[in-house]
């Protein structure tokens, strides 16, 4: 009997001991477990997240300077020179030659019945905003053309426009030989008359951290209307 009720107190203790639940010592190693894991996931997206955000700008940047890019080759292609009355000189193709600013004529829709010059500034606002602007040609009776003052249009082209130690706009006469405008200001009349091609310089870099991948293009781009070779000494 005796032994009958040991066996019976020990039964009864085991069921009580097993369903006594988790010990404090259990509960604390099942917290410090789920924080490592917790820690691990939060790592993990943060990581992806910055890795996303970073490749996505540096698309955009990509995807910025490009289309800057083609929009200045474009139209820097175009340039043409300007006949004015009692002159027998033309108005050069530009009118501004800055580091970076930029205004020019050029015949950008020459298929049309009646094709008209179109005067273009390009600018680099205080904010690195690649601004474009645009002024009508009017026919006069001396069959000359001549600009409007107000601009028909204005659109930003690309913005986040990195400041760096190379000029955006740089100019060369048609033997190669860079003409530097002054801080601030444009290129002399003369020298306007010989800038044979300008080199674009631009790096873009949309990602306010600045650990996005910055896009920089540059390209040299000549002047076919006014007929001058530039073959074999291209920069």
């Amino acid at each position: 009997m005796k032994r009958f009720r040991t066996f019976l107190f020990a039964r009864v203790t085991r069921v009580h001991r097993d369903e006594a639940g988790v010990t404090l010592s259990e509960l604390i190693v099942t917290i410090a477990l789920m924080s490592m894991l917790l820690a691990m996931v939060m790592t993990i997206f943060v990581t992806f997240t910055k890795t996303f955000a970073e490749e996505r700008s540096a698309t955009s940047n990509t995807a910025g300077a490009t289309v800057a890019m083609n929009e200045l080759t474009r139209v820097i292609r175009s340039g043409t020179e300007n006949p004015v009355a009692a002159s027998t000189l033309n108005d050069p193709v530009f009118s501004y030659a800055g580091t970076e600013r930029v205004v020019l004529q050029a015949y950008l829709d020459t298929d049309a019945a009646n094709p008209k010059p179109v005067k273009v500034e390009f600018l680099i606002t205080a904010d690195r905003t690649l601004v474009e602007k645009r002024w009508n040609a009017q026919l006069q009776a001396s069959g000359y053309f001549t600009f409007q003052t107000t601009a028909a249009s204005q659109r930003t082209v690309v913005r986040q426009i990195s400041t760096g130690t190379t000029s955006v706009f740089r100019y060369f006469d048609d033997s190669n030989t860079e003409l530097t405008p002054p801080a601030g200001g444009t290129l002399t009349l003369a020298q306007r008359r010989v800038v044979a091609a300008v080199k674009v310089s631009m790096t873009i870099q949309t990602d306010p951290t600045g650990r996005a991948k910055t896009a920089s293009l540059e390209n040299t781009v000549g002047i076919p209307n006014l007929g001058l070779s530039r073959i074999g000494i291209d920069r």
